[in-house]
C-alpha cells in the first residue's frame, strides 16, 4: 500500500504543488521581509541624518555655544530629547555631549568613536546595541575638523520582526498542509480518467472483455480527449477482433468445402488399376480446386495488402469512362446469356488519378457483383459523373438489393449473407473494391436504389 502511494500520480504531484507553493511563499515573504527593513532602515537614517544635518548647520554659524543652546532649548520637547549628540575633536576628546535623559552609562560608553573616513556628507549606520536595541547613528564632520555625532536608539530588528517570522513560520506552515491537502484533492480529481484508463486496461487483460470503455469526463480537456481517442481505439480494436473473428470462420467454411472435394477426388485416383482417364478427370479436378483455393488466397492478400496501406499503386490521368466501357465490354456475355441490360450513364469526361488495373478490378466486381444478383431480364445501369468536385462511379441494379443491416457488412471479408451462399463466389469482391478505393483515398457505399434494387457508389478525389 506505501508502494502504491508512493508510485501514486497524484500524490507526487500534489508534493511538487505544495514544494512549488512553498518557494513562492518563501520569496515572497522574503521580499516583503526586506522591504519592511529596508523602509525602516531608511525611515530611523533619515531622521538622525536630518537631526545631524540641522546641528551641524548651527555649528557653522555659532560654534559650540549657539549648538549648546540649541540643544538646552530642545530639552523641553520628547522627540528631539531623544537624540544623544556629540562633538568629537579630531583625537576623539570630547568637546560637547548631550545625552537623553533615559539613556544610561553603558549605553553612552559602547557609542563608537568615528573610526572612519567620511565619503559622504552625513554617514548613517546601524550598530547593535544589545540583543534588544539598536544604535542609529549618523556622522558629521564640521569646517573645524571636529566630528559632530548624532545617535537615536532603536528597537532591533531581530527583535522587531520576530513576531512576523513566528506569525509567517506557523500560517505558512498551516498554508503548506493545506496546500498539500489541497493538491491531493485535486490532483486525485484530475487524474481519475487516468485511473479509470488504467482499470479497464487491467480488466481487458484479465478477462478479455473486449466491450469494456473507460467512463470519460466531459469536456474538451486534454484527458477527457484522451479517453475519447482511447475508447475510439477500443471500440475499432474490437471491430477487428470481431472482424477476424468472423474472417477465420468464413475461411473455415468456405475452404473446407474445396479440401473435402479435394481429399475425395484424390482418393478416386488412388486405387491401382483404374482407369487412366478417370484419374486424368480427378487430376483435373484437383487441379481445378487448387486453382480456387489459390485465388481465395491471392484475393485475402490483396485485400489485406490494401487495408495496411501497402498496396502498390501505379497512377495515371485516366477517363473513368473507359473503365466502365471495358468493363461492360467484358461481361457483354454474361449479360446477354441472363438477358440482362447493361447500360452506360455517362456525359461527359471524369478525369482521376487512379491505377487503372486496380481501379479496373474494381469496376469488373462491382459489375460482377450486379449481374450476379440481377434477376434475367432485369438491368445493370453504369454511371460516370462529377459531383462537388470528386468523381463518382454508381452501379445500380434491379435485384433484390441489400438489407439495411448488411450495407456495412457486405464489405468485410469472406462475408456473405443467407441468400447469397447459393451463389458463386469467394465473398472478397466486395471487401477488395472498399480496400482499393480506400488506398486511392475515396470512399464506398451501399444503399437502396430508387427503383428498387441496389445501389453501390464509389467517390474518387477528382
Amino acid at each position: 500500500m506505501l508502494e502504491r502511494l508512493r508510485q501514486s500520480l497524484a500524490l507526487r504531484l500534489a508534493l511538487q504543488y505544495a514544494l512549488v507553493f512553498a518557494f513562492v511563499a518563501a520569496v515572497l515573504f522574503g521580499a516583503l521581509y526586506w522591504t519592511l527593513a529596508d523602509a525602516l532602515e531608511n525611515r530611523e537614517q533619515t531622521a538622525v541624518q536630518a537631526r545631524a544635518t540641522e546641528l551641524a548647520s548651527l555649528y557653522e554659524r555659532g560654534g559650540t555655544a549657539l549648538l549648546r543652546a540649541r540643544l538646552d532649548r530642545d530639552s523641553a520637547s520628547p522627540s528631539a530629547r531623544s537624540f544623544f549628540v556629540r562633538v568629537l575633536r579630531p583625537d576623539n576628546e570630547l568637546v560637547l555631549v548631550s545625552v537623553p535623559p533615559d539613556w544610561i552609562q553603558t549605553q553612552i560608553e559602547r557609542l563608537p568613536f568615528p573610526g572612519f573616513t567620511l565619503t559622504r556628507p552625513t554617514y548613517a549606520v546601524r550598530v547593535p546595541q544589545s540583543a534588544l536595541r539598536d544604535y542609529a547613528i549618523a556622522s558629521r564632520e564640521l569646517p573645524d575638523g571636529n566630528n559632530l555625532q548624532v545617535g537615536l536608539l532603536v528597537e532591533s530588528q531581530t527583535v522587531l520582526f520576530a513576531p512576523l517570522r513566528r506569525a509567517f513560520a506557523t500560517v505558512g506552515a498551516g498554508a503548506l498542509a493545506l496546500s498539500f491537502a489541497v493538491g491531493v484533492f485535486l490532483a486525485w480529481r484530475a487524474t481519475r480518467p487516468l485511473r479509470a484508463v488504467a482499470d479497464t486496461t487491467r480488466r481487458i487483460l484479465a478477462t478479455g472483455d473486449l466491450a469494456a470503455r473507460v467512463p470519460g469526463p466531459e469536456g474538451k480537456g486534454e484527458l477527457a480527449a484522451l479517453v475519447r481517442q482511447l475508447n475510439t481505439l477500443l471500440d475499432r480494436n474490437a471491430a477487428h477482433v470481431r472482424v477476424l473473428r468472423e474472417t477465420l470462420d468464413n475461411l473455415a467454411h468456405d475452404l473446407r468445402t474445396p479440401l473435402t472435394r479435394l481429399r475425395g477426388t484424390a482418393e478416386l485416383a488412388i486405387p491401382d488399376g483404374g482407369d487412366p482417364a478417370e484419374t486424368r478427370a480427378a487430376l483435373a479436378g484437383c487441379v481445378e480446386e487448387t486453382d480456387r483455393l489459390l485465388h481465395l488466397l491471392e484475393r485475402l492478400l490483396d485485400v489485406s495488402a490494401a487495408e495496411a496501406g501497402a498496396l502498390k499503386l501505379n497512377r495515371e490521368k485516366i477517363d473513368l469512362r473507359a473503365l466502365t466501357t471495358r468493363a461492360a465490354d467484358l461481361y457483354r456475355e454474361v449479360a446477354e446469356e441472363k438477358r440482362i441490360t447493361v447500360a452506360l450513364d455517362q456525359p461527359q469526361p471524369v478525369t482521376c488519378s487512379v491505377d487503372p488495373v486496380r481501379m479496373g478490378q474494381v469496376v469488373n466486381n462491382l459489375l460482377d457483383n450486379a449481374l450476379k444478383y440481377t434477376p434475367p431480364g432485369g438491368g445493370v445501369v453504369l454511371a460516370v459523373r462529377e459531383e462537388a468536385g470528386r468523381a463518382v462511379l454508381t452501379v445500380t441494379d434491379n435485384g433484390p438489393g441489400i438489407l439495411p443491416a448488411e450495407r456495412e457488412a457486405v464489405f468485410r471479408r469472406l462475408y456473405r449473407s443467407d441468400a447469397s451462399r447459393s451463389q458463386r463466389g469467394l465473398g472478397l469482391g466486395l471487401s477488395l473494391v472498399k480496400a482499393i478505393v480506400e488506398a486511392h483515398g475515396g470512399e464506398v457505399s451501399a444503399a437502396e436504389a430508387p427503383s428498387g434494387g441496389a445501389r453501390l457508389t464509389v467517390r474518387l478525389p477528382a
